[in-house]
C-alpha cells in the first residue's frame, strides 16, 4: 500500500562557532579562533512524504519540503595581538548580521515498523540532499582596531557573498536516524509523530527534527 503523509516539522540546527586558542612567544601575545561553541537555531517547515510498504515491517519513503529558520546577529573577537610599540592590543572583531536560513530537503528513508505495547512504532534511516537558498545573502563586518582607542585601523563591510566570494545557493549531503509512532484517528487516517537527528556534510552542522504528520493511504 502507498501512503501520502503531510508533515509539519519543528527543527533546530546545532552549529559550531569559535573559541579562543591562545599563542604566546617572546615578542607577541595573541590568540586565534578554532571551532567549538555550539549554537541552536530553531526553525519550522512543511514536508510531504510518499511511502510504499515493501512488506509488513519495511517501508520505503521519499520526501521533500521547505524549511526556514533565523539566526540572531552575533559578534566575536576573531584575533588579538599585543603591540609592544603601542602598548595595546590590536583586535579584530567579526560581526554577522541577522540571517535567514532556507532550504529544501530531498530525502530517501527506509523504515522498520513494529509494535511496542500495542503502539504502532518505527525506526528509520534517511539520507539525501539539502538545497540551501540565499545562503550567503547576509551582511558581515570585520573591524581591526586598538582595544583602548576608537581609531579604526582597517574595516570591511558587505554581503558575505562578496567578501568571501561564496554562492548565494549551496547544497549539502546529510544522513541520520529517527524514531516515530502512529496514533490511529480512523480506519484510514493516522497521526504520525517522529523525532530524527541527522548530520550534514558541512562541518559542525547537526539537525534535530520533531515532525507531526497525517497519514493518508492511497492506491
Amino acid at each position: 500500500m502507498k501512503k501520502l503523509v503531510l508533515i509539519i516539522v519543528c527543527y533546530s540546527f546545532t552549529i559550531s562557532y569559535a573559541q579562543n586558542d591562545s599563542v604566546n612567544n617572546n615578542s607577541t601575545e595573541s590568540f586565534f579562533l578554532t571551532p567549538a561553541i555550539s549554537y541552536n537555531l530553531p526553525g519550522i517547515g512543511i514536508k510531504l512524504n510518499l511511502g510504499y510498504n515493501i512488506s509488513k515491517h519495511f517501508s520505503l519513503l521519499v520526501s521533500s519540503g521547505y524549511m526556514k529558520s533565523f539566526t540572531d546577529s552575533y559578534s566575536y573577537l576573531q584575533q588579538s595581538i599585543w603591540d609592544y610599540d603601542a602598548q595595546d592590543y590590536i583586535e579584530t572583531t567579526y560581526t554577522d548580521a541577522e540571517r535567514t536560513h532556507q532550504f529544501i530537503p530531498i530525502d530517501l528513508s527506509l523504515r522498520y515498523n513494529f509494535n511496542v505495547f500495542n503502539v504502532q512504532s518505527y525506526i528509520f534511516y534517511q539520507a539525501g540532499w539539502n538545497f540551501f537558498l540565499d545562503d550567503g545573502n547576509y551582511n558581515v563586518s570585520i573591524v581591526t582596531k586598538y582595544r583602548n582607542s576608537t581609531e579604526i585601523i582597517k574595516s570591511r563591510n558587505g554581503k558575505a557573498t562578496d567578501i568571501y566570494n561564496i554562492s548565494k545557493t549551496s547544497s549539502s549531503y546529510g544522513n541520520g536516524i529517527g524514531v516515530g509512532i502512529f496514533i490511529p484517528l480512523t480506519n484510514l487516517l493516522t497521526i504520525d509523530i517522529s523525532y530524527s537527528r541527522s548530520g550534514l556534510k558541512n562541518p559542525g552542522v547537526m539537525v534535530q527534527s520533531l515532525e507531526l504528520g497525517l497519514n493518508i493511504p492511497i492506491k
